[in-house]
């Protein structure tokens, strides 16, 4: 990284990746995936214990204390956030050498790196939530759906949208029974004040 590279960045700037704040955890259903995964998981654990355990200047319960928290500290951190670097900028021939006119490059190189470093972190936190949703202490969230995906499942047209879709409540149960008998012009009438009623959904927007 140099000035020169961040003077020309401001004249030229290129895609950078970014940090996401992840809240969200789809747990694994499987109870043989949740075991190999506990397994692999509480070495990588032992691991995490074990630097800061064996290289800090302190014995006795003080550095089990302190190995302990700076294992959980570094998982916590390794869930919530999630570095994503942009790989279509990561400097000359695929990040190999550096791009002399541009800092962006750097930013996404540093990003990868967090990334695979806050890799096994991830892991375990996932594999916590993954042992207590299989033990019902808490519960998972959804499997998110795209839109292409949903509008395939359901049949609807590519240019389906909800963005004027209106929700109106379910008449009474009394207004059921004074409805029964009337037609649906009628109905209208009575309810809105209109002959007619028609309703859209995706009016061409």
């Amino acid at each position: 990284m140099s000035l020169y590279e961040y003077w020309c960045e401001q004249y030229d700037p290129q895609p950078v990746g970014n940090i996401d704040l992840n809240t969200e955890h789809v747990a694994q259903r499987s109870e043989w995936v949740v075991f190999f995964k506990l397994i692999a998981a509480t070495l990588m654990s032992a691991g995490l214990f074990w630097l800061p355990f064996h290289f800090l200047p302190l014995t006795g319960w003080q550095s089990v204390v302190i190995a302990a928290g700076i294992a959980l500290l570094y998982v916590g951190i390794s869930f919530f956030l999630v570095p994503h670097a942009n790989t279509d900028n990561l400097g000359w021939m695929g990040g190999m050498i550096d791009d002399p006119f541009h800092i962006s490059d750097d930013w996404n190189r540093s990003l990868m790196f967090w990334n695979a470093a806050l890799g096994p972190g991830r892991f375990i936190a996932g594999t916590m939530l993954d042992v207590a949703c299989l033990l019902g202490v808490t519960k998972s969230d959804p499997i998110p759906m795209s839109d292409e995906y949903y509008r395939q499942q359901m049949g609807y047209a590519e240019d389906y949208t909800t963005a004027n879709a209106t929700m109106t409540e379910l008449p009474s149960e009394h207004e059921q029974l004074t409805t029964a008998g009337m037609t649906r012009e009628e109905e209208h009438q009575q309810r809105y004040g209109l002959s007619s009623a028609k309703f859209l959904i995706n009016d061409d927007e």
